[in-house]
């Protein structure tokens, strides 16, 4: 079976860098940026090139693959953006993950995961190489979010594969998510790594360490949380349910400090919705 497109093509389109949008429409397309026949959408789609550089993965020698690397670090933001939501789709892509199916989603997603279990061998090993180039140049952010999406990688393993032990290399990959956040100032990562590790330790059924990774989202959301999208609401409201049935000896003074300190309107909300219940 040949590759979709060549190879040549595939570095045209990492050279356009990570899109933040479908280009759709002949009126959109100019001399350097035409779309590419035989690529996903041309090449031209939210989070390209990573979809055109999962299919080309297992048609390239380990000197393209590192070209590739080189070639994305060169593009890749090292300033975290105002939406984030491309760049997680171009890594997630890159591990073959086109939809947002995970084992957090549904049952039924996950059970479809389990029927099919991932092979993340060539992403994770282009995935290494990018980490390198990029931690070469101190670009924090792509490090960032590289450990974020290799967090939610790992958490789905465990929970598919029923390799609990793969839990705590889980919580150290976000841990990292959020260094990196701190050294970028990708306020989004200061809080959200502990939101996905809470999420994977209650479906892990490990109340004690959901626990922990709930009371630090809402700590470090509240203070770091940028903007007021309806799903950090949701997030919010995970954490404190989680908290108000699973740590209810300590829920009451929890509770009472957050509702009279709380900074983030999005809390607020949570805060505000969890009362009524």
């Amino acid at each position: 079976m040949l590759a979709h497109i060549e190879y040549s093509k595939l570095l045209t389109i990492v050279s356009w860098g990570v899109f933040n949008r479908t280009v759709r429409g002949t009126g959109c397309y100019t001399d350097d940026l035409k779309p590419i026949k035989n690529a996903i959408h041309g090449g031209l789609y939210i989070g390209s090139p990573g979809k055109d550089i999962f299919l080309m993965l297992p048609y390239l020698s380990d000197e393209q693959m590192k070209e590739v690397a080189v070639k994305l670090r060169e593009v890749f933001p090292n300033t975290p953006p105002l939406n984030h939501v491309n760049i997680a789709a171009c890594i997630r892509f890159i591990y073959g993950q086109f939809e947002r199916n995970g084992c957090l989603r549904s049952n039924e997603d996950c059970s479809l995961m389990k029927e099919k279990t991932p092979n993340w061998f060539l992403p994770r090993k282009f995935l290494k190489l990018l980490f390198v180039e990029l931690k070469d140049c101190d670009n924090y952010y792509g490090l960032c979010i590289l450990c974020e999406m290799e967090g939610h990688r790992i958490g789905d393993e465990a929970i598919i594969c029923d390799r609990q032990c793969l839990l705590e290399k889980m919580e150290k990959t976000y841990l990292e998510s959020v260094k990196y956040a701190f050294k970028c100032n990708s306020y989004k990562q200061m809080w959200t790594p502990y939101f996905w590790s809470a999420r994977y330790f209650a479906k892990a059924r490990k109340k004690r360490k959901a626990i922990e990774y709930c009371k630090l989202t809402i700590k470090n959301g509240d203070k770091y949380c940028s903007d007021s999208r309806p799903s950090y609401v949701s997030k919010f409201l995970f954490c404190l349910e989680y908290l108000k049935n699973n740590d209810t000896k300590n829920w009451n003074s929890f509770y009472g400090k957050y509702k009279k300190s709380i900074r983030h309107k999005n809390l607020k909300k949570a805060i505000n919705i969890i009362k009524k219940v």
